[in-house]
């Protein structure tokens, strides 16, 4: 999205609060100053800033920049208490989504060895860890989308959450054509037809070289995401 409207909007409220150049109610003197100091309040300045913003992105013409900051704080600038949930929600779903993709790759890795499993239940063991591990994914999202109600979309914080939540959504569909292909599989080796299983297990191999591909752009994003 583009910063320097944010940054316009905190200078328009930043002058105003200076100036008296609005009257009547919406004069910034009255609204921004504290009453027993006599003091602008540099959180009023800013939350100015945020309301003229968010007005701007409502009218007809700004969908793409209403889009861009869906989801996150409508504060300009964080309090320590966004902060703190922030890194707690991130936190929490960095670690389901890396179990989440580990547990993928090395479920791909046994699928493998499945023709030569005797067990009917072992073989669909490894679609099934396949499936929890995808589950995993889904459930940081709901961290990552947490943590974004907590972050404003002009900060470090936004910026990282805004790159993070794309690509580990691109990563969870793929994990889940993976997931289909893989159930298909293990049906095709039960009918006893290994042009279909080999035909099922190439298609989990695409997809989950898909999810490797992406991977390190979450590493680019941050170092939480290397492994």
């Amino acid at each position: 999205m583009n910063f320097v409207i944010i940054k316009y909007c905190l200078l328009i409220g930043a002058i105003l609060s200076s100036t008296a150049v609005v009257a009547g109610p919406l004069n910034p003197q009255k609204m921004f100053s504290d009453p027993q100091q006599g003091e602008l309040a540099a959180d009023s300045i800013y939350q100015f800033g945020s309301d003229v913003f968010y007005k701007e992105v409502n009218k007809p013409g700004n969908e793409y920049m209403k889009t861009s900051v869906e989801g996150y704080s409508r504060a300009l600038i964080p309090s320590d208490a966004m902060e703190e949930n922030f890194q707690n929600q991130s936190d929490k779903g960095v670690r389901l989504f890396l179990s989440g993709y580990r547990g993928c790759t090395e479920s791909y890795l046994e699928l493998a060895g499945v023709p030569q499993m005797t067990d009917n239940k072992e073989k669909s063991a490894v679609c099934t860890k396949l499936r929890t591990s995808r589950n995993e994914m889904v459930q940081s999202l709901d961290y990552f989308s947490a943590a974004k109600a907590s972050a404003t979309p002009g900060s470090s914080q936004g910026f990282f959450i805004g790159m993070a939540i794309p690509r580990i959504e691109q990563i969870e569909s793929k994990a889940e054509d993976a997931e289909i292909s893989c159930m298909k599989a293990v049906i095709a080796d039960r009918e006893n037809n290994p042009e279909a299983f080999s035909k099922y297990f190439k298609e989990t191999d695409s997809n989950i070289r898909e999810m490797k591909r992406i991977f390190p752009e979450l590493a680019v994003v941050s170092d939480d995401f290397k492994v």
